[in-house]
């Protein structure tokens, strides 16, 4: 009997030697999913082997993974607008079911409206019309970050505000100054919750549209520079959110 405990006690020694109980530092499990816009997508960041791994989720997914086991899927759509977004998170069963499993989820959108709401207003005309698109923008947003919050309670959330893509001198200038920070100003709200968020990257791209866009082609989207900031802005974020 006593030779039987004996060993007991040194298996029971041996288990924690060789399979040490889970710590801190210990890997998690972490299922990323992106959902958006072109942003999401990487559009306007270089290609390697036809895969455009400077795009903002690859390289933040990159940046996880130095502590954590992750499954990444992302579902970026060129052209994606916020209804376009709540319309298919409505109608998709698969998505809601596969968002309910995330850890982290990030969300660019409202970039298509972005540009569909400044180039509403012919020059010298008043702006009503395009208030009343940023207020409908607006609560498009409230319902989608709603829906999200009603799959997944718990998971991480990072919204991407946006940054004005015109240098000076450019026609669009004025009027991306003014309505790409309304529009962070009203996803900010969001950043008060738990587990929320929000990316401003507008300060930090102000003089720099052309250094960090390809605006000089008429392309508003980042190059790998660009999205290098926005990763660093999200990187940020996400480590205040651990402390």
């Amino acid at each position: 009997m006593l030779k039987r405990w004996v060993l007991v006690t040194m298996l029971l020694v041996s288990s924690f030697l060789f399979y040490p109980p889970a710590t801190a530092e210990s890997p998690g499990e972490i299922t990323y999913i992106a959902i958006g816009d072109s942003l999401t997508a990487g559009l306007g960041s270089s290609e390697e082997n036809y895969l455009r791994i400077h795009g903002f989720v690859p390289q933040f997914t990159k940046y996880l993974r130095e502590k954590n086991n992750v499954t990444v899927e992302n579902y970026g759509i060129p052209g994606l607008s916020s209804t376009g977004l709540l319309a298919l998170l409505n109608a998709d069963e698969a998505l809601q079911n596969r968002l309910k499993t995330a850890g982290v989820i990030s969300v660019s959108i409202g970039g298509n409206d972005f540009l569909q709401t400044i180039r509403s207003v012919p020059e010298g005309e008043d702006e009503t019309a395009l208030n009343l698109r940023m207020e409908i923008l607006k609560r498009t947003y409230q319902e989608t970050y709603k829906l999200l919050r009603e799959l997944n309670p718990d998971a991480t959330i990072i919204l991407l505000g946006l940054y004005n893509p015109y240098p000076e001198g450019h026609e669009l200038t004025d009027l991306g100054a003014k309505y790409a920070p309304l529009f962070n100003g009203f996803i900010e709200e969001y950043g008060d919750e738990s587990k929320t968020l929000v990316i401003d990257p507008y300060d930090t791209f102000e003089g720099k549209a052309l250094e960090w866009t390809h605006i000089e082609k008429e392309d508003i989207h980042p190059n790998d520079r660009g999205y290098l900031e926005i990763v660093r802005l999200m990187k940020a974020a996400y480590e205040r959110n651990l402390e």
